[in-house]
């Protein structure tokens, strides 16, 4: 491929508790037109909720997804490389050594964002192409955490809370998705939401970013293969939600990953992800969130400018 050398190409890589995502975008008036994106899945939050650190493995597995964001960076010609973590390196107790390896194996230093900041550049992301309208709430259900964000009279605000799809499977669902484990479940994510107030959230359109909502619609479609023209934008009901939470929670780990070549990664989280979203529609009054590809890497890019 030949090399590219617009200076207003950026390179944006988004380290999750679950997924790595790379964004490669030319920046116009700093508004991001995408040029490139990948993901991978280094499960960064495996097992992290009880031993509090990151395991060994995932330093040298994140590092080799580092080279190789790094390697097509070169190759579209990115001027810039920055990288963020979020929930995992959050609570992760050894995020210094973990940061300092891939910076000293990779060039490339992680900037750790806090929940606050998650929110904001995720509705940022989150409303990148949505029609301007301040009626909307963000939803983005992590593997560690889930931010919901809304603008009110101006006013930015944003709640954060410790419930993610990760999380919740390894503190629930490891062994089964039995009726009594996902009553505890569903329980606990309803006590975390009482320190939101529903009101706030009532009469707004829901936008929901990252990964349970892209493989429900994708599922929703029949795909068999990721097709961003289908889900970006896909409206889901809440009774549609509840139908694919029926069906999934019957199936084994083998057919949930034999259902479209987008479940590897995510099969086992899926479930724990779909009953966050549905937690979060019951508690709100929504009926209907429309599903958004974007998210926090392109609310990042569109402020590529604050962390230089």
């Amino acid at each position: 491929m030949q090399s590219r050398s617009d200076n207003n190409i950026v390179s944006v890589i988004d380290l999750g508790t679950n997924t790595c995502l790379l964004l490669i975008a030319s920046l116009e008036n700093n508004f991001p037109v995408k040029i490139f994106e990948a993901q991978e899945i280094p499960r960064l939050g495996k097992d992290l909720y009880k031993s509090k650190k990151i395991p060994e493995e995932k330093f040298n597995l994140v590092s080799g997804i580092f080279r190789k964001y790094i390697i097509s960076s070169r190759e579209y010609g990115s001027r810039k490389i920055l990288a963020f973590g979020t929930s995992a390196l959050r609570d992760a107790e050894n995020r210094t050594e973990f940061i300092d390896f891939i910076s000293n194996e990779t060039g490339v230093n992680i900037i750790i964002i806090s929940g606050e900041e998650e929110a904001y550049y995720g509705y940022l992301g989150a409303v990148y192409d949505m029609e301007t309208s301040e009626k909307y709430a963000v939803l983005d259900i992590g593997g560690g955490s889930t931010e919901i964000s809304y603008r009110s009279e101006g006013e930015f605000n944003h709640k954060s809370i410790n419930i993610g799809s990760v999380r919740l499977y390894e503190e629930y669902f490891r062994e089964s998705h039995s009726t009594i484990k996902i009553k505890e479940a569903s329980e606990m994510i309803k006590e975390e939401l009482n320190s939101i107030s529903s009101e706030d959230l009532k009469g707004r359109s829901l936008i929901g970013v990252a990964g349970t909502l892209t493989t429900l619609s994708a599922i929703k479609h029949n795909l068999n293969k990721f097709d961003e023209n289908i889900i970006h934008k896909d409206i889901l009901h809440l009774s549609e939600i509840k139908n694919i939470f029926s069906m999934l929670k019957f199936m084994t780990d083998r057919e949930i990953l034999n259902i479209g070549e987008y479940m590897k990664g995510r099969s086992e989280i899926i479930l724990s992800g779909t009953l966050i979203l549905i937690a979060v529609m019951e508690y709100s009054g929504i009926d209907s969130v429309t599903v958004s590809v974007k998210g926090l890497r392109y609310g990042l890019a569109n402020k590529f400018a604050d962390f230089l």
